[in-house]
């Protein structure tokens, strides 16, 4: 009755939702802080800019979103009754969805990255700028 190799995948799904949850956190602060930009109002056509920013890291919580189901959708193939599977039960499917899966998050991770420190360079310039 082993199961090791659907304990590693459990784990690494817990990982993957542990750190979707922590960066879905960034991406609100990220977003109230570019509201606090906008609600200044004193920097002209800083709206356009500010929704660029906006639309980058919406992009982003939206492919965490799908990530996100298709990790539940998972955990559901890796349990029976609650109770995960031998892994002699795990097949090709479930096998091929999890490395799809990886490839999903480090593709995401690697876009969230780039979205988070060019939205936090948009800031601190607009900060340097205007005051």
């Amino acid at each position: 009755m082993a199961n090791t190799i659907a304990i590693y995948y459990t784990d690494e799904l817990d990982e993957w939702e542990r750190l979707i949850s922590f960066n879905d956190n960034e991406v609100a602060e990220l977003e109230n802080k570019l509201v606090e930009v906008i609600q200044r109002n004193t920097i002209p056509d800083i709206s356009l800019k500010v929704e660029s920013q906006q639309n980058k890291l919406a992009k982003v919580a939206t492919k965490f979103n799908t990530v996100k189901e298709l990790i539940s959708q998972q955990h559901v193939l890796l349990k029976k009754d609650d109770v995960l599977v031998e892994d002699a039960l795990i097949n090709q499917e479930i096998e091929e969805r999890q490395t799809e899966l990886r490839h999903h998050i480090q593709v995401i991770e690697k876009e969230y990255i780039d979205a988070k420190y060019t939205c936090h360079e948009f800031l601190l310039g607009t900060l340097k700028k205007y005051h």
